[in-house]
């Protein structure tokens, strides 16, 4: 039976009230349950979670060998364990994608070398006499990572190097407000200029998060939400301040920040929003109680309530979750 004459059975079916909305959308929570089940069981076989465990193990030897015999190892030995160990882990991988039955250890040796490369680029610049602490040199070497592990991805089509590129460009936006707000900050400026970028950071994750939701990498999906909404609302409880340096606008706002964040975890099925907005909604009522209550019997009373509201809102988190989540992944 094709797609088209099973629709119109459907319909027929539906139109003579033999079948139900209801019914309709739990047979097909049901089958999407199914197809997913497979799926996760797939992702998490047990030989692919031994390919990333090696290949971080692989990582950790590389550091504690370079860590134990930096000081009397020449300039040249240290660019070749560090930026050749980089390198020869991308040239396996890329070896081991032409085959169908290696490509999932070829993600594990990607793994490698993504972790690998902000040491090994580092490491060559310093030795050919660069100052790694210009923000200049730092642009260029994670422009030039970014340009090689995306145009990885557009050729090997692995997620892990598109993962790779995201934290590569992360760097790269680092650096550029690095050069536009110079170094001449106070202590306070700094801070409050690094609670700024990681606020945009996490927009940006989310966004991302939401339009490879639409298409074949779906897998980045997860990642991207929770590592944006906490970027998000830690940097905005962040920008709020605390007594007696309160930033009224950031805390008038927050409240409004974090029910959206929990709100849209319904509309783009993300646990993550959930779960995140719950947290940070339970840090916010705590941070207010512990604000303008810690004084007389505002203190034990503001306590009680919280704890009530702490309660209302896992309450309400858990009907979310079954409601929305408990049949999708």
């Amino acid at each position: 039976m094709d797609k088209q004459q099973l629709l119109s059975e459907v319909s027929q079916a539906v139109a003579a009230n033999l079948i139900s909305q209801d019914e309709l959308l739990t047979a097909y929570r049901a089958g999407n349950t199914q197809a997913g089940g497979e799926i996760l069981a797939n992702r998490l076989k047990l030989s692919d979670i031994m390919y990333y465990i090696g290949g971080a193990i692989v990582f950790l030897g590389v550091i504690v060998l370079a860590y134990q015999n930096w000081d009397i190892f020449p300039s040249a030995l240290r660019i070749f364990i560090t930026l050749g160990s980089t390198i020869a882990a991308f040239a396996v991988g890329a070896l081991l994608y032409r085959y169908d039955n290696l490509k999932k250890v070829s993600q594990a040796f990607f793994l490698i070398s993504g972790m690998l490369a902000p040491l090994g680029v580092e490491v060559a610049l310093k030795e050919m006499g660069y100052d790694l602490d210009s923000n200049t040199i730092q642009l260029l070497a994670f422009s030039l990572m970014t340009a090689i592990y995306l145009g990885g991805f557009y050729f090997y089509r692995q997620t892990i190097l598109l993962f790779f590129s995201i934290a590569f460009a992360t760097g790269i936006f680092h650096n550029i407000i690095n050069m536009i707000v110079g170094s001449n900050l106070s202590g306070s400026d700094v801070v409050k200029v690094w609670e700024y970028r990681i606020l945009v950071e996490g927009v940006a994750y989310m966004f991302l998060g939401y339009y490879f939701s639409q298409g074949s990498l779906k897998a980045l999906t997860g990642a991207l939400y929770g590592f944006g909404s906490l970027f998000f609302l830690g940097s905005a409880m962040a920008l709020g301040g605390w007594q007696p340096n309160q930033n009224a606008f950031w805390e008038l706002v927050y409240p409004l920040l974090v029910f959206g964040i929990i709100f849209l975890s319904v509309y783009v099925k993300s646990k993550a929003f959930l779960v995140f907005g719950t947290l940070f909604l339970v840090g916010y009522i705590l941070k207010l109680t512990s604000e303008y209550f810690t004084s007389g019997l505002g203190w034990p009373l503001a306590l009680v309530l919280a704890g009530l509201a702490i309660m209302g809102v896992g309450y309400y988190a858990v009907r979310l979750n079954k409601k929305y989540f408990s049949h999708t992944i």
